[in-house]
């Protein structure tokens, strides 16, 4: 499963929404939905956020493998 798959069914177990989740990621909520839909990877700086956000459920690496394949 893709990286933002994970993270947007991440995001409804915890039950917050995606513009919560850019806030605790301090990130632009708009930007942070293109990432989510996947147009875009996130920098390693929000992939390392996604990653203390959630917990390590969804590992800043799991972006990086992501890049690698592309």
């Amino acid at each position: 499963m893709e990286p933002n798959t994970r993270l947007s069914s991440w995001i409804v177990a915890a039950g917050i929404t995606n513009a919560e989740m850019a806030r605790r990621c301090e990130y632009d909520r708009s930007n942070f939905h293109r990432v989510l839909k996947g147009e875009v990877a996130p920098s390693l700086n929000l992939a390392a956020r996604i990653e203390r956000e959630t917990g390590g459920a969804i590992p800043a690496a799991a972006w990086a493998d992501l890049a690698r394949a592309a």
